[in-house]
Protein backbone atom coordinates (compact mmCIF):
# COMPACT_ATOMS: atom_id res chain seq x y z
CA UNK A 1 0.00 0.00 0.00
CA UNK A 2 0.72 2.90 -0.94
CA UNK A 3 2.97 5.60 -2.84
CA UNK A 4 6.46 5.65 -3.91
CA UNK A 5 9.11 5.75 -7.05
CA UNK A 6 9.63 2.32 -6.81
CA UNK A 7 6.13 0.90 -8.03
CA UNK A 8 7.04 0.27 -11.54
CA UNK A 9 10.03 -1.62 -10.84
CA UNK A 10 8.20 -3.51 -8.49
CA UNK A 11 5.96 -4.56 -10.88
CA UNK A 12 7.68 -6.01 -13.21
CA UNK A 13 9.38 -7.68 -10.69
CA UNK A 14 6.59 -8.99 -9.43
CA UNK A 15 5.51 -10.05 -13.37
CA UNK A 16 8.96 -11.42 -13.68
CA UNK A 17 8.78 -13.73 -11.00
CA UNK A 18 5.10 -14.69 -11.95
CA UNK A 19 3.47 -13.57 -8.88
CA UNK A 20 1.02 -11.55 -9.44
CA UNK A 21 -2.08 -13.68 -8.61
CA UNK A 22 -0.53 -13.50 -4.93
CA UNK A 23 1.28 -9.73 -4.84
CA UNK A 24 -1.31 -6.57 -4.86
CA UNK A 25 0.48 -3.47 -5.18
CA UNK A 26 -2.77 -1.47 -4.28
CA UNK A 27 -1.38 1.75 -4.22
CA UNK A 28 -3.10 4.82 -2.37
CA UNK A 29 -5.47 3.83 -0.58
CA UNK A 30 -8.44 5.86 1.63
CA UNK A 31 -7.57 5.45 5.60
CA UNK A 32 -10.34 2.98 6.40
CA UNK A 33 -9.07 0.80 3.71
CA UNK A 34 -5.70 0.80 5.48
CA UNK A 35 -7.01 0.53 8.67
CA UNK A 36 -9.26 -2.91 7.62
CA UNK A 37 -6.02 -4.29 5.75
CA UNK A 38 -3.72 -4.05 8.69
CA UNK A 39 -6.20 -5.55 10.98
CA UNK A 40 -7.05 -8.02 8.46
CA UNK A 41 -2.98 -8.71 7.54
CA UNK A 42 -0.91 -11.54 9.92
CA UNK A 43 2.24 -9.66 9.36
CA UNK A 44 3.52 -6.06 8.54
CA UNK A 45 6.62 -5.71 6.37
CA UNK A 46 8.75 -2.40 6.36
CA UNK A 47 11.52 -3.38 4.13
CA UNK A 48 12.44 -0.09 3.72
CA UNK A 49 16.33 1.20 4.60
CA UNK A 50 15.40 4.82 5.38
CA UNK A 51 12.85 6.12 7.97
CA UNK A 52 9.42 5.35 5.49
CA UNK A 53 6.63 4.10 6.82
CA UNK A 54 7.33 5.00 10.88
CA UNK A 55 3.43 5.35 11.35
CA UNK A 56 2.93 1.77 9.51
CA UNK A 57 5.12 0.08 12.29
CA UNK A 58 3.94 1.67 14.91
CA UNK A 59 0.04 1.00 13.49
CA UNK A 60 1.33 -2.56 13.79
CA UNK A 61 2.13 -2.36 17.21
CA UNK A 62 -1.53 -1.24 17.98
CA UNK A 63 -2.83 -3.81 15.74
CA UNK A 64 -1.02 -6.56 17.27
CA UNK A 65 1.12 -7.20 14.35
CA UNK A 66 4.73 -8.17 14.09
CA UNK A 67 6.68 -6.54 12.03
CA UNK A 68 9.41 -7.03 9.88
CA UNK A 69 11.46 -4.41 9.34
CA UNK A 70 15.12 -3.36 8.22
CA UNK A 71 17.22 -1.90 11.34
CA UNK A 72 17.52 1.56 10.17
CA UNK A 73 18.94 2.74 13.53
CA UNK A 74 15.95 5.36 13.98
CA UNK A 75 12.32 4.05 14.60
CA UNK A 76 13.81 0.51 14.72
CA UNK A 77 14.96 1.25 18.03
CA UNK A 78 11.41 0.18 19.76
CA UNK A 79 11.73 -2.46 18.06
CA UNK A 80 13.30 -6.03 19.21
CA UNK A 81 13.35 -9.56 17.90
CA UNK A 82 10.64 -10.53 20.91
CA UNK A 83 7.76 -9.21 19.18
CA UNK A 84 9.22 -8.05 15.68
CA UNK A 85 11.89 -9.63 13.31
CA UNK A 86 14.60 -6.96 13.17
CA UNK A 87 17.20 -7.45 10.43
CA UNK A 88 20.66 -5.57 10.75
CA UNK A 89 21.37 -3.41 7.56
CA UNK A 90 24.44 -5.50 6.08
CA UNK A 91 24.92 -6.62 2.41
CA UNK A 92 21.79 -6.59 0.04
CA UNK A 93 22.40 -10.28 -0.38
CA UNK A 94 22.12 -11.33 3.61
CA UNK A 95 19.23 -7.91 3.89
CA UNK A 96 17.05 -10.39 1.43
CA UNK A 97 18.09 -13.57 3.36
CA UNK A 98 17.08 -12.33 6.31
CA UNK A 99 13.55 -10.91 5.06
CA UNK A 100 13.47 -14.29 3.66
CA UNK A 101 13.60 -15.99 7.07
CA UNK A 102 12.07 -13.54 8.77
CA UNK A 103 8.78 -14.40 6.43
CA UNK A 104 9.37 -17.91 6.74
CA UNK A 105 9.91 -17.41 10.72
CA UNK A 106 6.81 -15.88 11.11
CA UNK A 107 4.55 -18.57 9.03
CA UNK A 108 4.26 -20.57 12.56
CA UNK A 109 0.59 -19.00 13.25
CA UNK A 110 1.28 -19.82 17.39
CA UNK A 111 4.71 -17.82 17.29
CA UNK A 112 2.69 -15.13 14.79
CA UNK A 113 0.06 -14.40 17.27
CA UNK A 114 2.79 -14.68 20.64
CA UNK A 115 4.42 -12.21 19.20
CA UNK A 116 1.40 -10.13 17.91
CA UNK A 117 0.45 -9.89 21.83
CA UNK A 118 3.96 -8.65 22.29
CA UNK A 119 3.93 -5.79 20.23
CA UNK A 120 0.33 -4.77 21.05
CA UNK A 121 1.16 -4.86 24.68
CA UNK A 122 4.69 -2.92 23.90
CA UNK A 123 2.77 -0.68 21.87
CA UNK A 124 0.90 0.59 24.95
CA UNK A 125 4.22 2.41 25.99
CA UNK A 126 4.55 4.64 22.67
CA UNK A 127 0.91 6.12 22.87
CA UNK A 128 0.27 10.33 23.04
CA UNK A 129 -0.91 9.96 26.91
CA UNK A 130 2.73 8.23 27.89
CA UNK A 131 4.53 10.67 25.59
CA UNK A 132 2.47 13.76 27.37
CA UNK A 133 3.43 11.96 30.50
CA UNK A 134 7.31 12.39 29.87
CA UNK A 135 7.07 16.17 28.36
CA UNK A 136 5.30 17.02 31.43
CA UNK A 137 7.85 14.64 33.70
CA UNK A 138 10.89 16.58 32.13
CA UNK A 139 9.21 20.03 32.75
CA UNK A 140 8.29 19.28 36.06
CA UNK A 141 12.29 18.44 36.49
CA UNK A 142 14.27 21.07 35.20
CA UNK A 143 11.35 23.64 36.48
CA UNK A 144 12.30 22.05 39.87
CA UNK A 145 16.39 22.47 38.73
CA UNK A 146 15.50 25.99 37.85
CA UNK A 147 14.37 27.05 41.20
CA UNK A 148 16.64 25.50 42.71
CA UNK A 149 19.45 26.96 41.03
CA UNK A 150 17.50 30.35 41.82
CA UNK A 151 17.92 30.10 44.85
Amino acid sequence: MGKGSDKERLKALIEKFNMSSIITLSGQVPMETYYQKMANCDVVVNPSLKEGAVTTAFDSMSFGKPLICIDTGGYTRYFNNEYAVVIPRTLRKEVISKLTDGILHLTDKDLRIRKGEMAKETGKQFGWQQKGHLIFKEIENRYKQFQLNEK
